[in-house]
C-alpha cells in the first residue's frame, strides 16, 4: 500500500487508527494466539520470536488493551504503594528519589503504580481491599517496622510484595536495601581511626528499622573497638530528614569535645556543614563529617567536595529495584533480595585503611 506521496505504508500503521493485535498478527505474519502469548510472557513462545513481536508492537505503537488482557491472565499489571497520609512525605527529598526510580522502571515494563495514601489506622484497610478485588498484581512497601503489620498481612494473603528494607523475616520476602549496618560499622571505625575520641551520631527517625540497625552499627563499633558508649553523643531527628541537620548540629556543637560528626542523610549533613561552620570551625579541617549519601539529584554538592566523608548509594536504584523484584515474582515467580551497591568517598586527608567488607573506595 503506498501514501499520497508514494511512499509505502506499513500495515496496522494508518495514521489516527489504534493498532490491535490483528494488525501486529497480520504484519507478522503469526497467528494472535502467538502475539498474545509472547506479548504476555509465556515461557512456549522462542525468545527471538518474543523479540520481534515486541519490537514490532513498539514500532507500530500497539498498547494492550488491558482490560481484555486481564481477562486473559488474571493480572492487572498495576502495583499498588500504600502511603501513610503525611504531607511532609511527599516533599521529602528521599521519598522524591525512590518515586523516580519507581516510575521509570514501571514504564519500561509498561505497569502502573497505584498510590494512595491512608491515615496509619487505616493502612491495612486498604491493602486488604486491594487483596480482596485484585485490582493490582502487587504491592511496594517502604519505611518497615519491627514486625511490621503489613508484612504480616501481605505473607498471609499469599501475594507478590516487595519491602523497600528489611525486618527479622526478611528470607520470606522479596527486599531491596542498602547496607545499613555495614556502612555505619565502617563509617564509625573510619571516624575513630582518624583520632576523633568523641563525635555525635545525627540519625533519622528511631521508628523505622534503618535507623534502628544504623544505630545499632555505631554501637557495635565502639565495643568493637573496646570504646565506651559515651564516646557517641546520638541524636534523632524525625521523619522525614529535612530541615533537622542543622539544628541538632548547632546542639551537639555546644560540647566542645566533639570533633566529628555523623550523619544519617547527606540533606542533614549538608545543613550541618552550613551549622559547622557558622560556629567558627572548619569542616574537613578541625571537624570531621561523615554521611550517608543517597544520591539526591537536586544536591550540589560540590562546594563541599573534600569536607565531607560519605558514602554513595542510589534510591533512585533502588526504587527501579523494587519495581523489578515485583514484576519478577508476578511473571516469573522468582523472589530475591536486592542489596544496592555502596561506594565510599573519602574527604580531604582521611585514611580509609579501616573500612572492612566487600565495598568499594575512591
Amino acid at each position: 500500500m503506498t501514501t499520497p506521496t508514494g511512499r509505502s505504508r506499513k500495515r496496522g500503521g494508518t495514521p489516527g487508527k489504534n493498532v490491535t493485535i490483528k494488525d501486529l498478527a497480520a504484519e507478522l505474519e503469526v497467528s494472535i494466539t502467538t502475539i498474545s502469548r509472547a506479548l504476555n510472557g509465556y515461557a512456549d513462545v522462542g525468545e527471538k520470536t518474543r523479540e520481534k513481536i515486541v519490537d514490532a508492537a513498539r514500532r507500530l505503537g500497539y498498547t494492550p488493551n488491558r482490560n481484555a488482557q486481564r481477562l486473559v491472565t488474571q493480572r492487572s499489571h498495576s502495583i499498588a504503594w500504600v502511603q501513610s497520609d503525611d504531607d511532609n512525605k511527599f516533599v521529602d527529598p528521599h521519598f522524591v528519589e525512590v518515586m523516580a526510580g519507581v516510575l521509570r522502571e514501571a514504564r519500561m515494563d509498561q505497569y502502573d503504580i497505584v498510590m494512595t495514601s491512608e491515615t496509619p489506622e487505616r493502612q491495612l484497610a486498604a491493602y486488604e481491599r486491594y487483596v480482596r478485588d485484585g485490582s493490582v498484581d502487587g504491592f511496594i512497601v517502604d519505611l518497615p517496622r519491627p514486625n511490621d503489620p503489613r508484612i504480616s498481612f501481605l505473607l498471609e494473603a499469599g501475594v507478590p510484595f516487595v519491602v523497600h528494607g528489611r525486618e527479622e523475616r526478611s528470607a520470606d520476602y522479596g527486599w531491596v536495601d542498602v547496607d545499613n549496618y555495614g556502612n555505619f560499622y565502617n563509617l564509625t571505625k573510619l571516624i575513630v581511626a582518624n583520632g576523633h575520641q568523641r563525635f555525635a551520631f545525627i540519625n533519622g527517625d528511631e521508628r523505622f528499622l534503618y535507623a534502628t540497625t544504623r544505630r545499632q552499627a555505631v554501637e557495635d563499633a565502639l565495643r568493637d573497638l573496646g570504646l565506651p558508649p559515651e564516646t557517641v553523643t546520638y541524636l534523632e531527628g524525625t521523619h522525614p530528614m529535612v530541615e533537622a541537620g542543622f539544628q541538632l548540629t548547632e546542639l551537639a556543637l555546644a560540647d566542645a569535645s566533639i570533633t566529628a560528626f555523623l550523619y544519617s542523610s547527606i540533606l542533614m549533613a549538608a545543613e550541618g556543614v552550613s551549622a559547622v561552620t557558622r560556629a567558627g570551625r572548619t569542616p574537613g579541617r578541625d571537624v570531621m563529617i561523615a554521611s550517608m549519601n543517597d544520591e539526591l539529584q537536586y544536591l550540589n554538592l560540590a562546594p563541599m567536595e573534600g569536607q565531607i566523608t560519605y558514602v554513595r548509594s542510589s534510591l533512585r536504584a533502588a526504587g527501579r529495584a523494587l519495581v523489578a523484584e515485583v514484576i519478577g515474582q508476578c511473571e516469573r515467580k522468582t523472589m530475591t533480595g536486592t542489596l544496592i551497591p555502596s561506594v565510599f568517598d573519602l574527604g580531604d586527608g582521611v585514611d580509609g585503611e579501616v573500612i572492612v567488607g566487600t565495598v568499594e573506595v575512591v
